[in-house]
């Protein structure tokens, strides 16, 4: 299988946690990085559950990075309401 490079930036505190993941499980960062991606690619290709629990977790992301951002949350959604929970 070919390989191609990927590039992006992130904040300090983040690559951080995943230069400390990749090394408690004894990998790099490149293939630590490699497997989390290819995990969230299966399970959005994946059967529901794992579809709906993969959507969860990028709304979780994004409403930290709202609230972190201190964007107001008037008339918001919930994530029950989002999610029909």
């Amino acid at each position: 299988m070919a390989l191609t490079q990927l590039n992006t930036r992130v904040e300090q505190e983040l690559a951080d946690k995943v230069r400390a993941s990749a090394q408690r499980r004894g990998m790099s960062v490149q293939d630590y990085v490699a497997d989390v991606l290819e995990a969230d690619q299966a399970a959005a290709d994946g059967p529901e559950d794992l579809r709906d629990a993969r959507a969860r977790m990028h709304a979780a992301v994004a409403y930290r990075k709202w609230n972190d951002s201190g964007k107001s949350e008037d008339g918001a959604m919930s994530m029950d309401e989002v999610f029909g929970a």
